[in-house]
């Protein structure tokens, strides 16, 4: 899947179909961030997160366990979102 595709799910809950045939539950977000060799390019980077951990992160800031996850890792979503 594309990041223009997944850009409809993200900051909601979804469920997730991985390439690996896993299902996952929680919540995918982009973040755009530079190249670390000083060039200055940007690029968007897709994280995962459980919703617990997401609606901690973004209501304390605090430390949680999210995962950087490629795109082309899911094959399906569908939210959960009402």
């Amino acid at each position: 899947m594309d990041l223009d595709h997944l850009s409809n799910y993200t900051h909601k809950h979804c469920r997730f179909k991985l390439r690996s045939g896993k299902e996952v539950y929680g919540v995918v977000w982009e973040v755009e961030t530079t190249d670390p060799s000083g060039n200055g390019e940007a690029s968007t980077r897709l994280f995962f997160a459980s919703v617990r951990d997401y609606e901690r992160l973004q209501q304390t800031r605090s430390p949680v366990n999210v995962i950087a996850m490629q795109p082309e890792e899911i094959v399906l979503v569908e939210s959960l979102a009402s």
